[in-house]
């Protein structure tokens, strides 16, 4: 049987947070896209691991997406209408998946820059995405996030 402290710290702490996601895409040869989101979702605390779980609808289609947030590496996770794994090491390389209906193939993230202030409640995170040897794009991604109003 446990005692109460210790049980106290093996809970996850969960909030609802407002989200502002900001990226911005540039593939190679064509001009710089920048997407801006507003959106509800959770910020869990998990054994000193912050994770951001929120849902957006692409196409009419739900996505739903996690993003383990840390200071050296971090990983982009979301299923649904997408599939997509994208792991991240500061200044470092490692292989991710991306689907969509029945096709999937792997990808290089090469992560260029990988910023997480739990204090400033900010995540930030730039990298290359490669494909069968070939640059996609150059991607960045600022995600920032208060405690939402219940």
């Amino acid at each position: 049987m446990e005692k109460d402290g210790e049980r106290m710290e093996t809970q996850d702490r969960v909030c609802n947070v407002d989200i502002q996601l900001h990226s911005s895409i540039r593939h190679p040869g064509q001009d710089q896209e920048i997407h801006e989101l507003s959106l509800t979702g959770q910020l869990i605390e998990k054994k000193g691991n912050y994770y951001l779980k929120y849902e957006e609808q692409q196409n009419g289609q739900s996505v739903q997406t996690t993003v383990k947030m840390g200071a050296e590496d971090a990983l982009i996770l979301r299923s649904g209408a997408v599939k997509m794994r994208l792991p991240f090491i500061q200044d470092g390389e490692r292989l991710g998946t991306y689907g969509s209906g029945p096709a999937s193939f792997n990808l290089l993230v090469k992560t260029t820059d990988l910023d997480f202030r739990q204090q400033a409640q900010r995540f930030r995170v730039a990298y290359e995405l490669h494909a069968e040897g070939s640059l996609l794009g150059l991607y960045e991604l600022t995600i920032t996030y208060t405690e939402g109003k219940i």
